[in-house]
């Protein structure tokens, strides 16, 4: 597959300190207004069909969390990654909460106290376009976002109407196969792998249509991706990333009423009621890289979602047994 053209207005500083940042958008992620400027046309296009998904926020909820707006610049610059595609990102925390972004040929930043996200890449990572969205655009966003009261918590989520049902497991459990099987039945898919918990006013599940990335163990599980010509990318991790279109009725605004499920494997599939201080217990054993910038915020988040108790979800060899258990989910109150 070719890869698309980058479009950018160059710079003759090459320390590239007065970047001309021509193109802007003002996309709404997870309720809150972000003013994103970038030097290609290319990259706004693409921040707009990335975020392009949510309605906005509820009627008399502020539009930021404070008057001084949030901001997402991405300046494209001549360069090369020198390494095979898709070029490598690792994400650095330091102790005061700003997240360093960096590949071989690309470098960002996110800092709450600027309450920006800057990131400086090459064309050449820019052009990979799906790596790009997701390894550099949102995750500078949600960073940034993570910094004003949207924890980021490594779970599917599963919803109808205003009740959802957060699948929580290590990477392997099988949340992507679990949010492609709900999806292809009919029910909405928030996220497959991470939903963002607000706090205030009130507890909100934001999400958005989901990626769901299946493993090539899971394809054969659903025919119409099989005859669809569906399979793995090189360089994907043997996964294959399918995006779930969400239902026409889907709105984008978060719900208010949300359990959580541990994901477990087993012999057979059975669903069983948790006790809040043992899901808690398993939330906080499952924490992963990117999900404990803020340790101080995790313990209020994860009483706030497990104060109810919850289930654990016992998957069995085949993932469609689970179905009727997520059904039952939804249903309980």
């Amino acid at each position: 597959m070719m890869k698309p053209a980058v479009d950018y207005l160059p710079t003759a500083d090459p320390l590239l300190r007065h970047p001309h940042l021509t193109y802007s958008a003002m996309p709404m992620v997870l309720g809150i207004e972000i003013r994103v400027e970038t030097n290609s046309q290319y990259v706004r296009d693409l921040v707009e069909d990335t975020f392009g998904a949510w309605a906005g926020r509820r009627e008399g909820e502020p539009a930021s969390p404070s008057a001084t707006p949030l901001h997402v610049r991405i300046v494209v610059h001549d360069g090369n990654e020198h390494t095979a595609v898709p070029s490598p990102v690792r994400y650095i925390s330091t102790a005061d909460g700003r997240l360093i972004v960096h590949s071989p040929g690309s470098v960002g930043i996110v800092d709450e106290s600027r309450r920006e996200s800057l990131a400086y890449v090459t064309a050449a990572l820019a052009g990979d376009r799906e790596h790009f969205r997701t390894a550099v655009i949102e995750a500078i966003t949600f960073a940034l976002l993570a910094c004003f009261d949207r924890h980021p918590i490594h779970a599917a989520a599963i919803a109808r109407d205003d009740r959802a049902v957060l699948l929580a497991g290590p990477s392997g459990t099988g949340k992507s196969t679990l949010a492609y099987l709900a999806h292809a039945a009919g029910l909405t898919v928030l996220s497959d792998d991470r939903v963002f918990v607000q706090m205030e006013p009130g507890l909100r599940i934001w999400g958005a249509p989901a990626t769901a990335r299946l493993t090539a163990a899971a394809l054969p599980l659903f025919p119409e991706l099989r005859d669809a010509g569906v399979s793995p990318a090189p360089g994907n991790g043997g996964k294959v990333a399918v995006r779930l279109t969400p239902p026409n009725d889907w709105s984008g605004q978060p719900v208010s009423r949300a359990v959580v499920c541990v994901l477990v494997r087993g012999g057979r599939a059975a669903l069983d009621r948790m006790s809040p201080a043992s899901l808690s217990a398993a939330l906080l054993s499952q924490l992963s890289p990117g999900f404990d910038r803020f340790p101080q915020r995790v313990d209020r988040v994860v009483e706030a979602l497990t104060a109810g108790g919850g289930w654990r979800l016992t998957l069995s060899s085949d993932a469609r047994e689970s179905l009727p258990f997520l059904r039952r989910m939804l249903e309980t109150d």
